[in-house]
Order: structure tokens, then C-alpha cells, then sequence
């Protein structure tokens, strides 16, 4: 009996736990949660608002929504803003708070000065009416400023942090990005050099092609370089907000002209490059705007010769990309000579043919330095002619190397003549693109070492 009175206890002890949770401090935090937000200034969303404007009796600051959550500084010069900065005051002003609500019923707002007052935002909703906060006077001890909105005429006082981030001057919210772009948006972009050569890379999301001039795969290093400086390279000096000679920069025949397209519907960029500097400490600055705004700047020399490399820096070095592990018979033909490699089931390799004999591995990397790691340093002809082939030399190539799986080709690289253009350049061209290429890898010495492992001296 004692046992039950004791759980019906402790029943009635948790029942009224319960109730005094849900019904009394459940309460209180909704009192507070309530009266937090109604201390709030208001709340200001960036993603919410079409435009706004800060109205200073120096230089008002106008800014306008792009696409998606890119902004636009349209006055007082026209240049992108910085995102980042944009969003941390929006943030910051959501925090401001309503430290004194003074009421409606104010006859006089020259005392708060908010009759017409010097500092205001005006806000533009992408859904709602427009609303206008003013700024006043400071109070009297100092420690806070009097504002009221337009679409409602309570006189509140809030910190003076908030009216000092609408006095910041219009540098503070400029990008200084190059083209305030993310890397992971680039989907192509074009380089025109000197008017009439252009180099277009694409990235399907995975991997990057050339299109233009060749149709090829790109260097994934060097393009994530590339993509990497596009996103992070920043304005290094601002010239002028705006010129009408564009001449004395280089820029009204820019040397290079970069268009970058990206996802999501984002337009397309477009950065002119101009002359060098030449004075003093900017040798290593070069003139640059965006096409479609006023700004005139200068940017590294560094970034920019990434863009005037040759034509080959930008596609893949090694044209041959089979698995050595998929390979189990080689051909090298060498003239009249013909050498067959085959690798057996426990991995071993041999020569089958003109003579019988077991070889090490090594033999066999001295073909795989010819096809394998054979790097691309020229490009002879993308589509060659009959006239081009001969002068290859692939009318009667130095050696023709056919990689097989069981009975199937899987590729094959037929080696030119080398010719000595500052060093020497051996013309070769694979079965997978219609390309002669020129490689400075020492061909000929690996096709000597062969044949001595093969024949002896």
C-alpha cells in the first residue's frame, strides 16, 4: 500500500513538473522571444529588397539588385559590389535594436531632426511597398541616434553604430574582386589577343575542353589555376571612376580581351586589358576595366601571363591515356623491323618476335616513356594536309608503336622526323586526334635503348 501512495506521488510530482514547463516557462520564453523581435529596428533582408539608397548630403550610394545575389553600385560611379560587405551590413542592421520607442504622437521632428533629415535609406521591395528609414540627431548624451521609417512615424532611438555605417564612403562597398565571380560558377571563358587570336576554354562541370582553336582536352592544372585567379585576383589601384579617352590606358584596342560566362543565368563578363605601366613601382600593373562599367583599374602582371601563354599551355600534355594495366601486347616497328612485346598471365613480359626472349620491366617502360609520358610541347597542324604529313615525315615514319589488349588496338603513335627549332622537336601524332604533334622528349634515345635491350650491342 505504501508502494502505490509513493507512485502516485511522484506521478502528481511529474504531472505538475510538466505543467509548470509547458505552461509557465514555456510562457516566459515566448514573452521574451515576442518582445526580442519587437525590439528589433526591422527586419532587413537582402534577399527581399529590389534596390536601395543611401542619401547623404556628400555623395548618395545607389545600389541595384543584379541576378541572383550579385549587386550594382550605379551611383555615384558604376562597379560592382562586394557581396560579402553588403550582406554583413544588412546582417548588422537586423541586429539593431529599438532601444527607446518615443511614440506617434510628435508634432515637431525638427526637435530629433528628422523634419529633413541629412541621412536616410530608401528601400525598394521586390514584393510590398517601398520604405524609407531616416536618420536624425544624435540624443543628447550622445550614445544613440533618433530614426523613424516613412510607413510608420514612431520616433525610436537605436545605437549609433547603425547611423555611422550609412556615413561609410562608397569604397568601402566597391568589389575589389576582378570580376566578383565564384570559380566554381566558370563555365567557359574566351581570351582575344591582339584582336585576332582567340583561345576558348569550356568546363562541363567535370573536365575542361578546348573549342577554340583546337577541340581538345585542357590542362587541369593550369585551368584551375586560371579559374582560381579569376575568383580571387583583386583590383590593385583605382585610376579613374570614369574617362571619356581611353586611349591614354591602351583600353580602346585593348591587347587582351577576357569574356567569362558562368551558371545559373549569370550575364556574361567581360575584362579589357590594356597597356603595362611604365612608371615607377607599377612596371608590374597593367590598365583594366570591365566592359560594361565605368571603373578604370590596374591588376597584376602575374594573372595576366596566364593569358598569353602559347596555345599548348592550355590543353593536356599527354595525349596517350590508356592503362598500362589494360596492355598486353605491343608492336614497334622501326622500318623493315618489326619487334612484338607480349605479357603473360603472371604479368611477365617477352619478346615473341623476331627472336624468343624474356625481358624485364624496364624494357618495356622505355616504350612507355615514348607513348605514355610523351608530352605534348607544340602542335604542328590540327586537321594536317598531305603536305603537312610529309613534312612530319610520316611518309616513312621512324618508328609506328601500336598498343593492343588481347587482339584490340587500343592506341597508337607513330613517331616523325626531328627537326631543331632552338632544341630538338620530334613530330608525332596518335590513332585517337587528327593532330601532329612536336615533343621535346629525348625519342631517340629511348628507341636506342630499346633496341639494345632487345638485340644487345
Amino acid at each position: 500500500m505504501k508502494v502505490l501512495k509513493s507512485l502516485i506521488t511522484l506521478f502528481v510530482v511529474i504531472a505538475m513538473g510538466v505543467l509548470v514547463y509547458f505552461y509557465v516557462y514555456k510562457t516566459e520564453q515566448t514573452r521574451i522571444s515576442r518582445e526580442s523581435k519587437e525590439r528589433m529596428l526591422v527586419q532587413f533582408d537582402l534577399d527581399a529588397i529590389e534596390s536601395f539608397t543611401f542619401i547623404r548630403p556628400d555623395s548618395s550610394i545607389v545600389f541595384e539588385r543584379s541576378t541572383g545575389r550579385l549587386w550594382n553600385i550605379t551611383a555615384p560611379i558604376e562597379v560592382e559590389a562586394e557581396r560579402e560587405e553588403l550582406y554583413s551590413l544588412f546582417v548588422e542592421l537586423n541586429k539593431s535594436l529599438i532601444l527607446y520607442n518615443l511614440g506617434d504622437e510628435i508634432d515637431d521632428m525638427s526637435v530629433y531632426g528628422l523634419e529633413n533629415p541629412d541621412y536616410y535609406m530608401c528601400l525598394d521591395y521586390v514584393e510590398g511597398d517601398p520604405d524609407t528609414l531616416f536618420l536624425g540627431n544624435n540624443t543628447p548624451d550622445g550614445s544613440m541616434a533618433y530614426v523613424r521609417f516613412s510607413s510608420n512615424n514612431n520616433v525610436m532611438t537605436v545605437s549609433r553604430d547603425l547611423t555611422e555605417r550609412f556615413k561609410w564612403p562608397v569604397n568601402v562597398y566597391r568589389s575589389r574582386t576582378l570580376l566578383n565571380i565564384v570559380k566554381q560558377d566558370i563555365t567557359s571563358f574566351e581570351i582575344l589577343r591582339n584582336g585576332d587570336e582567340s583561345i576558348t576554354m569550356v568546363n562541363n562541370g567535370v573536365n575542361w575542353m578546348m573549342r577554340t582553336p583546337w577541340n581538345y582536352p585542357g590542362d587541369a592544372k593550369n585551368m584551375e589555376n586560371i579559374a582560381e585567379l579569376l575568383s580571387t585576383s583583386i583590383k590593385q589601384t583605382l585610376v579613374e571612376e570614369k574617362t571619356d579617352d581611353m586611349s591614354q590606358y591602351g583600353l580602346d584596342n585593348p591587347r587582351i580581351i577576357l569574356t567569362i560566362s558562368q551558371r545559373y543565368g549569370v550575364p556574361e563578363k567581360i575584362l579589357l586589358i590594356g597597356d603595362e605601366l611604365t612608371a615607377t613601382g607599377g612596371t608590374h600593373l597593367s590598365y583594366a576595366k570591365q566592359f560594361d562599367k565605368d571603373l578604370i583599374f590596374t591588376m597584376e602582371n602575374t594573372f595576366i601571363k596566364n593569358l598569353l601563354n602559347i596555345k599548348v599551355w592550355y590543353i593536356n600534355k599527354t595525349p596517350v591515356r590508356v592503362s598500362r594495366e589494360a596492355i598486353t601486347k605491343i608492336d614497334f616497328e622501326m622500318g623493315d623491323r618489326k619487334i612484338v612485346f607480349s605479357k603473360d598471365y603472371q604479368r611477365n613480359w617477352s619478346v615473341i618476335s623476331p627472336i624468343d626472349k624474356n625481358i624485364d620491366r624496364e624494357a618495356i617502360n622505355h616504350i612507355l616513356k615514348i607513348t605514355h609520358y610523351i608530352l605534348i610541347n607544340d602542335v604542328f597542324a590540327y586537321e594536317p594536309t598531305e603536305k603537312d604529313l610529309a613534312e612530319a615525315g610520316f611518309a616513312n615514319p621512324k618508328a609506328v608503336i601500336t598498343i593492343y589488349q588481347n587482339d584490340t588496338i587500343l592506341e597508337r603513335v607513330v613517331l616523325g622526323n626531328t627537326v631543331t627549332i632552338n632544341e630538338p622537336l620530334t613530330y608525332f601524332t596518335t590513332s585517337k586526334t587528327p593532330f601532329i604533334f612536336g615533343t621535346r622528349e629525348s625519342v631517340d634515345a629511348e628507341i636506342n635503348i630499346l633496341l639494345e635491350t632487345v638485340f644487345g650491342n
